[in-house]
Order: structure tokens, then sequence, then C-alpha cells
């Protein structure tokens, strides 16, 4: 029987048990050891994430009670700023289980849907501006340029609410992670 160790990412070494020879094992397990210093330094990095999440709970807060936060979530690609609220969402899941390379991916790619979410209001906006015949029909113009602004609502909320994002994991990968971010 052989033992070998393993340390992981999280500071939990595992030892692996194999029966001898190798290839007629059909059992191996694994069994985690935790050290009362890597306790210690699981329990300093769960009091800096809810330090830090508190934080972005407070500053989300302040924005509802301010009326901000919900504008995103009231335009015409609403299903995108969901969307990127659940990446958000899963990104802080990875950052608890020190999934840094899946944060790292997760904060790149969410400012790409920010990034569809400008693509799809300025599409909106100017398919409302060539429809109609508003140079013919003066009562047609004010419709038309409630709709521009509105498809600009919402290219600006989404990249808005991409970038926020973006940039709060980032932040939770610099202060909490081991990877530059």
């Amino acid at each position: 029987m052989s033992v070998r160790a393993v340390h992981s990412d999280r500071g939990i070494y595992r030892t692996k048990v194999l029966t001898w020879p190798r290839r007629f094992a059909a059992d191996t397990t694994l069994v985690n050891i935790t050290r009362p210093a890597d306790r210690a330094n699981n329990a300093a990095f769960a009091a800096r994430y809810i330090v830090l999440q508190s934080i972005g709970g407070a500053a989300v807060l302040w924005l509802w009670m301010a009326n901000l936060a919900q504008k995103p979530f009231q335009g015409d690609n609403a299903f995108l700023c969901w969307i990127i609220v659940g990446i958000a969402l899963l990104g802080l899941f990875c950052v608890f289980l020190h999934r840094w390379r899946d944060v790292q991916w997760l904060a790149t790619n969410v400012v790409r849907l920010g990034l569809l979410g400008t693509v799809v209001g300025l599409i909106i906006a100017f398919s409302a501006a060539t429809t109609g015949s508003a140079a013919a029909d003066p009562s047609a113009v004010r419709p038309m340029i409630s709709a521009v602004v509105n498809g600009m609502y919402v290219a600006l909320y989404a990249t808005l609410l991409g970038i926020t994002v973006n940039l709060w994991l980032k932040i939770n990968l610099r202060l909490l992670g081991d990877i530059d971010g």
C-alpha cells in the first residue's frame, strides 16, 4: 500500500491511499486532513468574504432605496440583466469555493453580455427610428423619439450592469484570491 500527499488550492491536504500494484487497485479513497493552521486561514477568509460582500450588499441596498437599482430591469432586455445578475451570484459562489479561474472567466464574459445589451438596445433604438414615415407625418416624430430614447436606455443600463458586475468580481478576485485581477 502506498500513501501520497497532495496539497489542494484551498489549503486542505488530501492523502490518496492506493493498493499495490496500481493496476489491480479497485478502490482509491481520498481522506481530507485539515490542520489547525488551515482552519484558521479558512476562518480568516470567511470573515473577509463576509465583510466584503456586506459592503457590496449595502451598496446595492442604497441603490435600491434611491430607486436606481430597479431601472435596468424595466427595459426591453430585462432578461439579459437578470442573466448578468445570475452570473454575478455564480461568480460570488465561485469566490466562496476558491475557484479563481472560474471567477476570472465569469468576470471577463459578463462584460461581453453587457455589450450584447448595448447592441440589442441600439438595434431597438435604430429600428424604431426607421419605421414609419416621420418626415411626412410630424405627429409620428414624438413616439419615434420615445422609442429611440428607450433603446438607448436599455443599451446603457445593460452595459453599466455588466461593467459593475465585472468590477465587483475583479475586486473579490484581487482582495480574496491568489490571482492578480
